[in-house]
């Protein structure tokens, strides 16, 4: 058996490599998730030769050839090989279209408010510094770089020019040797990955990979059963059916073998067949066809342009689409950095456009599957682009209108049927995960005083006064009176089970813990805090107060707790709308409302005088709405956050210059002893971890779901470990 895995040839021995790390990873479950080590570095050993191969490759490869025959080809099927190009990267930026619609919404995370880095354009595509440019990893540049040596090189005659091009020779084939070599070892990190996902990825995840699977499938086979035999037959004597008939061999052998190289010698002789059948075949003709395959395989063909799609399901799967306005970006970037491996041009993409690192894995573990069907969009790609060329040389590509309205409507109307058919097919039975509202709903405060919470707000000139309750009043009295704001997540709010809980709810159980007092939990309206305050009612207030200058003559601020983002919570399809001062600018007709931050409003209302600003009593009447009353609120990225996770239909907008406020607990103006106490205990909690913890669990959501072990033989169904 081990003999005869062995003598497998390499795709294979993959493909048995995959299928043995899922089994291992769904009996050993989470104890073999240490092994994504071991991918990772055999997958960093593949990326070490890919960059000099670049080099050394294209410089060679553009070097050696004759100045007419780089003229012929540059000319006219550079011309056509770019509008192909063109043409397949608009087809991939489609198909997200396809993706099954899914409302999620996450607690609030750091990174949501870290600006992203500004891509430095000239650096990414202009090598002023070749050496900075493959050091720092900068694909197109190099590739710039490497294609203009070698132009260079096509001008220069002599011996010199024989070495370099020699040397350039030489060097990737030492490359190519290594390559090999390492491929050897590539199996046992596509085994260690596909083991370590196995044994860890949830069910939820598993299920979104399909998503990216069909469509890349489903794409492949678009473009080469579809759309780029229907541009032969539309624009050359060649009809739809023979540009099938004769890449179907090339088609069947990439397939099986994953390799393109071994079937260039088949697409020479079938495109030198076809156009003869069609008397269009000349000696120059055929010539030019042997000439142009293989230069054109050593550029990226549409085939190997489809793992782009990766990106754009990597966008989706993290629940952070990719925006309109960076497909041009990534898929001109794509494309250069296509020219060499995959293997360096995905983690470069996936950095582009500021994605996790970590989702390069999925890829690889599914690349033995998809590489099978980019093979055969390669392999129509070359035929496609050799038919086009040999035709223009020959005076037989028909340009004329009605043909190039036939092969558009024939494209477009394609391309639209399969994406609304996939994207019906996939929503049907590709279904959401869990709703994220029943975990916020269900979190809970561990209670280690005796608590009680009333629900009735006290009415000013009703509702009995008291005196004002220093620290030593409070101990005797043996309860700590908290006031609290309802339905103000996620610092005070009711859960499912109609317990008050909460950031400050929880802190102020454990400040009530440490004076070794019971708690009462009083509400108030946040517009009469401090006479509030002054009447007794409460003896401190902890609901996520916003310091309020207005307020500060009126009642005490302890030190700020918190610093939240402001930030602008909206419909999930006008998010892009707010995260920039000119797309802000350019809204109309926009009712904008606030429950807090007066003086930042004020400056806001005559910066931005297209929007109309409207205060409301509190978050749920904008979330609860019953008609489209209010388009956004102004609320914290923390808090609007937690506010989508019940309403997933929503999204928050971090704001292009951003904007830091702090909450803090409020005293009646003259107790200072309480006052004291709790700056005190605030500084205490804050370095001993205890207030970490509790943002951790109330911002953050880290241990709001239990964290079950992974599903897995060993344990569920032998039950050898526990």
């Amino acid at each position: 058996m081990i003999k005869k895995l062995f003598t497998m040839t390499s795709s294979s021995q993959m493909l048995v490599a995959m299928f043995i790390g899922f089994g291992v990873g769904i009996f050993f479950g989470e104890s073999v998730g240490w092994l994504s080590t071991v991918g990772n570095a055999v997958i960093l050993l593949m990326q070490m030769t890919v960059l000099p191969y670049i080099l050394v490759s294209l410089i060679g490869g553009i070097g050696k050839l004759k100045k007419s025959t780089a003229t012929l080809i540059f000319s006219r099927a550079g011309l056509i090989m770019l509008l192909l190009w063109l043409l397949a990267l608009v087809t991939i930026a489609l198909m997200p279209l396809s993706f099954p619609f899914v409302e999620s919404a996450s607690f609030f995370s750091t990174s949501s408010i870290e600006p992203a880095t500004a891509i430095d354009y000239f650096k990414l595509y202009i090598p002023s510094n070749p050496f900075e440019s493959m050091a720092a990893g900068y694909v197109p540049a190099m590739v710039v770089f490497s294609i203009a040596m070698g132009l260079a090189l096509i001008g220069m005659e002599g011996e010199h020019k024989q070495q370099i091009l020699t040397f350039m020779h030489t060097s990737g084939e030492i490359f190519s040797r290594i390559t090999r070599g390492l491929v050897k070892v590539l199996p046992i990190g596509i085994f260690a990955m596909s083991a370590s996902a196995a044994g860890t990825m949830g069910v939820d995840e598993f299920a979104s990979m399909q998503v990216y699977l069909i469509s890349y499938f489903v794409l492949c086979l678009l473009l080469t059963f579809w759309i780029l035999p229907w541009i032969v037959s539309s624009l050359t004597p060649i009809t739809f059916h023979q540009a099938l008939s004769i890449a179907k061999a090339g088609i069947v052998t990439a397939f099986a073998t994953g390799n393109i190289f071994i079937v260039i010698p088949v697409i020479i002789e079938e495109c030198k067949q076809i156009m003869a059948e069609h008397n269009q075949l000349t000696e120059d003709g055929a010539t030019l066809i042997e000439i142009l395959v293989p230069i054109a395989f050593t550029f990226p063909n549409i085939g190997k342009l489809t793992v782009i799609l990766f990106v754009f399901f990597a966008g989706w799967f993290n629940g952070t689409p990719i925006d309109i306005t960076a497909i041009p970006s990534l898929s001109i970037s794509g494309l250069l950095s296509l020219f060499g491996s995959v293997y360096v041009a995905i983690p470069f993409m996936l950095d582009l456009v500021h994605l996790p690192s970590d989702l390069f894995q999925l890829f690889v573990m599914s690349g033995f599957i998809t590489g099978k069907f980019n093979s055969i969009a390669a392999v129509m790609n070359l035929f496609t682009l050799t038919l086009l060329t040999a035709a223009l040389f020959h005076g037989c590509l028909k340009l004329s209108p009605p043909r190039l309205i036939k092969m558009g409507l024939g494209i477009a109307a394609g391309t639209a049927i399969t994406i609304v058919l996939l994207r019906v097919g996939m929503g049907m039975f590709i279904h959401s995960p869990e709703i994220t509202s029943g975990v916020i709903a269900n979190m809970q405060v561990a209670d280690k005083v005796p608590t009680t919470v009333e629900r009735q707000f006290p009415q000013l000139g009703k509702t009995p006064t008291h005196p004002i309750a220093d620290l030593q009043t409070i101990r005797a009295r043996g309860t700590l009176r908290v006031g609290y704001i309802p339905s103000n997540v996620p610092f005070s709010y009711y859960n499912n089970a109609g317990q008050l809980v909460g950031f400050d709810s929880a802190m102020a159980t454990k400040l009530a813990e440490d004076l070794d007092l019971k708690i009462e939990f009083i509400p108030f309206q946040k517009d009469k805090l401090a006479e509030s305050l002054k009447a007794g009612f409460f003896d401190i207030a902890m609901s996520g107060l916003a310091m309020d200058i207005e307020q500060m003559d009126k009642l005490s601020y302890a030190e700020p707790v918190l610093e939240l983002n402001l930030a602008i919570a909206t419909r999930d399809h006008m998010v892009n709308r707010f995260k920039s001062t000119e797309s802000i600018l350019s809204l109309e007709e926009m009712t904008i409302a606030y429950v807090e931050h007066s003086d930042i409003i004020e400056e806001a209302k005559r910066k931005y005088t297209n929007l109309n600003f409207v205060k409301i009593p509190g978050y749920k009447n904008f979330f609860r709405q019953k008609s489209d009353k209010y388009d956004a609120v102004v609320i914290s990225a923390q808090a609007g956050s937690a506010w989508t996770l019940f309403f997933p239909g929503y999204g928050i907008a971090i704001l292009e210059n951003s904007v830091r406020y702090p909450v803090a607990y409020a005293v009646a103006q003259n107790n200072q002893s309480l006052l004291n106490y709790v700056n005190n205990w605030q500084k205490l909690r804050k370095v001993d971890g205890h207030q970490d913890a509790i943002y951790n669990y109330w911002m953050l959501g880290q241990g709001a779901i239990e964290e079950k072990p992974r599903w897995s033989v060993i344990r569920d169904v032998l039950h050898w470990v526990d």
